[in-house]
């Protein structure tokens, strides 16, 4: 009996794992794991103080197999991408004109910004600006599973 709840613990507990990456994915760790896509690109278009601003969430809900970055003008746009077809693009607008898109709702981040958010039928979206960073952040999140893609989304949002 006390095998199989020690199995059962140790199963849960390795399911419960694999539903988020637990990879580093900070600026560094991006510019030194993926120095051609995303280091790059970063480096040659954006200063010390707006690579700080860009909009890199702290964990996903998937295990990251790619990421890119581009930047023309005042944007930087980061995708992430999984084996399973999960992916994640991240944008950030530099110095906006307060150019906030309609959204369908609108929820509180844990930040206390105000998002605006977008429900596709394959992707959720969050737009917010961020008063500190004078930035707009713009999320979105298509997963393979749409289950929990509202809370997942909604997640990422906070986490950056």
């Amino acid at each position: 009996m006390k095998r199989n709840i020690a199995a059962a613990l140790i199963s849960v507990t390795f399911i419960i794992a694999g539903c988020s990456s637990s990879e580093d994915i900070s600026l560094a760790s991006l510019k030194e794991n993926y120095p051609e896509a995303f280091a790059k690109p970063i480096e040659d278009s954006l200063s010390e103080n707006e690579q700080e601003a860009l909009g890199l969430p702290e964990e996903v809900p998937f295990n990251v197999d790619g990421v890119e970055a581009t930047s023309v003008e005042n944007e930087a746009e980061v995708r992430y991408t999984s084996t399973d077809a999960d992916e994640l693009t991240v944008t950030t607008i530099y110095n906006p004109e307060n150019n906030l898109q309609e959204a369908d709702t609108r929820m509180t981040l844990e930040s206390g910004a105000i998002a605006g958010v977008t429900e596709g039928e394959a992707s959720v979206s969050f737009e917010w600006y961020d008063d500190e960073d004078q930035v707009i952040y713009q999320v979105i999140y298509a997963p393979m599973e749409d289950e929990e893609r509202l809370e997942d989304g909604l997640d990422i949002a906070n986490s950056i």
